[in-house]
């Protein structure tokens, strides 16, 4: 970096006291590294020991956040016949939900499946607007699309979930568009199949249910980890290959006949002997009594004195199971994960399921939706053997597919999943988190910079464009009073002289 470069870094947009440099490692600190507000300000304070540099507090880092935010949102875009607009819903406490709708041109959605042949990415996607509805319906929807059409141009696709404010909105919006293809996620629709296989099964849910409660049980224990993943409150059905993957892989460790790694200690007491008695004949009952109040620290130990107190004939007709009932960290495990073995066929078939879906998301993800669609999952999926329950669940895969599959021309592939937009919500609301309460708030304004690089012109050109006055401008009309600050006044205490009702 030569010297001119470090003098324009270092000095200050139009208007601000802060260098570029500043504004700028603040703000990446904030996204990129995805620190809290107090936690850039404490940052800079620590470098400041090391170099003399300003120390921004976090209120400034923030209203560097939201201007930047701001003006990537109101940046204009381009006028094109050729959008992809990808659309969801967010909320949090409270009546309002927030419409984001992220663009990606046809034609660069192309090469990313084409020629790279992997999913979208952040930086692949554009935010075209962020609206707060209130109320949320269908016309709201309407409304707002065909205001972003006037600026940006008819998308010749739209893809989201079918939740009902979401479809209704795009079916009204499509009314007099009959050209442009309405595409349904197949995540969620892929949840739904779930949900609507395993909603009424009774094993499953008893499933889930002992699950929640081995986890309340595991958590303080020895065996903490492994207790089974937190679940989801919302959305559940997204759980099922967390859990299923969970319980394979603990069945797994159990075949292995190793539970070294939770106790290595072997003990004949008095549970030991009560479960062996139906087993062993009387004599070796007899000769394994008189070690009854006996602790071995590991295997090799204990076979040892198994076999010189035993003899050689019973010590290798018994041992293997001595040793099973003896070991401490078999028995700890069985305690409290033994239950899973209750579950294996239906794990099986679970397994199996998933495994189905993973393969629709990971095609869809990567090649698009096509006419071509269904003829490669069934090439990759088949041929197999499948139970009638299997059967019946891997055929509900082929109506959607034909149906989303001719809706795209010969030779096109169009997207199929909106996973990049779950994946900003995500991100955002590891700011929104962290307010007092979760509501809608003027974080939303950090969607639009998850999709940009944070280049030093950028910034220039953000601060001294978009004002103070113009964020709190756009989230008064946005947001209006927030539910923190409504909070304040209600519970301030009566001005002196004031009488209460």
């Amino acid at each position: 970096m030569g010297g001119e470069t470090n003098e324009h870094l270092w000095q200050a947009p139009k208007g601000h006291f802060y260098p570029l440099l500043i504004i700028q490692l603040g703000i990446a600190q904030v996204m990129q590294c995805l620190t809290s507000l107090r936690g850039v300000q404490q940052t800079f304070e620590l470098f400041a020991q090391y170099w003399a540099i300003p120390t921004p507090s976090f209120s400034n880092i923030r209203r560097w956040v939201l201007r930047l935010g701001l003006y990537e949102l109101q940046r204009e875009k381009e006028y094109r016949t050729d959008w992809i607009f990808i659309l969801d819903l967010t909320i949090e406490l409270g009546e309002a939900k927030c419409l984001v709708i992220l663009g990606i041109p046809q034609f660069r959605w192309d090469v990313i499946v084409t020629q790279e042949q992997r999913g979208l990415q952040h930086q692949d996607v554009e935010v075209l607007d962020i609206e707060i509805l209130h109320p949320s319906n269908g016309k709201e929807i309407e409304r707002v699309l065909n205001q972003l059409s006037t600026r940006v141009g008819v998308p010749v696709q739209i893809l989201s979930d079918h939740g009902s404010d979401l479809k209704k909105g795009v079916e009204l919006y499509l009314s007099d568009k009959p050209e442009v293809i309405y595409t349904y996620d197949v995540t969620h629709w892929l949840a739904l199949q779930l949900k609507a296989e395993l909603a009424g099964d009774e094993r499953y849910q008893s499933f889930v249910q002992q699950c929640n409660q081995c986890r309340c049980q595991l958590q303080q224990t020895e065996l903490a980890g492994l207790m089974p993943p937190t679940q989801r409150t919302k959305a559940r059905y997204f759980n099922v290959d967390r859990l299923v993957d969970w319980a394979q892989q603990i069945l797994r460790y159990q075949q292995r006949n190793d539970f070294s790694h939770l106790s290595n200690e072997f003990t004949i007491d008095t549970h030991t002997l009560e479960v062996l008695a139906p087993v062993l004949d009387s004599t070796a009952y007899r000769q394994l009594f008189h070690l009854k109040g006996n602790t071995y620290a590991n295997h090799s130990v204990f076979t040892e004195t198994l076999s010189q107190h035993l003899g050689a004939t019973v010590f290798t007709a018994h041992a293997q199971l001595i040793s099973q009932t003896a070991s401490v960290g078999r028995r700890r495990f069985q305690q409290k994960l033994g239950w899973l073995k209750d579950y294996q066929i239906e794990l099986n078939t679970y397994s199996q399921m998933v495994e189905f879906t993973h393969q629709l998301e990971r095609q869809l993800k990567h090649q698009g939706i096509n006419s071509n669609s269904l003829f490669t999952f069934i090439k990759a999926t088949f041929p197999r053997q499948l139970s009638p329950r299997l059967q019946t669940f891997y055929s509900k895969f082929i109506p959607y597919l034909l149906e989303e599959g001719d809706k795209v021309p010969q030779d096109k592939s169009l997207l199929a999943t909106s996973d990049i937009i779950e994946s900003l919500f995500g991100k955002y609301k590891r700011f929104s988190a962290k307010s007092c309460l979760k509501e809608i708030g003027p974080m939303i304004l950090t969607i639009p910079l998850c999709t940009i690089e944070i280049t030093t012109d950028l910034v220039k050109q953000a601060m001294e464009t978009i004002r103070g006055i113009d964020v709190e401008h756009w989230l008064g009309q946005r947001l209006g009073q927030s539910m923190l600050s409504k909070r304040k006044d209600m519970f301030k205490p009566p001005e002196k002289n004031t009488k209460i009702a």
